[in-house]
C-alpha cells in the first residue's frame, strides 16, 4: 500500500487519514509520507507546549497575519 499512498497528493492523503483513521498502520504510514514532505521551514513545536505557550504562538501567528 505504501507505493499507493506516494502517490497520492497531500489533499489526497489527509482524505486518507480521515477516512482510515481507526487502522493505526494505515494512518502511521500516510503522516509519514507527509511529514516527509513538509517544508525544511516548517515551525516545529515541543509536543508539550502549556496552553500559555500556545496562546503566545497563536496570537503572534494571527497578529503576523494582519
Amino acid at each position: 500500500m505504501s507505493e499507493n499512498l506516494e502517490n497520492l497528493t497531500t489533499s489526497e492523503l489527509k482524505a486518507y487519514i480521515k477516512a482510515h483513521r481507526n487502522d493505526e498502520s494505515a494512518c502511521h504510514a500516510a503522516l509519514k509520507i507527509l511529514m516527509r514532505r513538509r517544508s525544511e521551514n516548517t515551525a516545529k513545536y515541543a509536543y508539550d507546549l502549556t496552553d500559555e505557550e500556545m496562546e503566545a504562538i497563536f496570537q503572534e501567528k494571527l497578529q503576523s497575519k494582519s
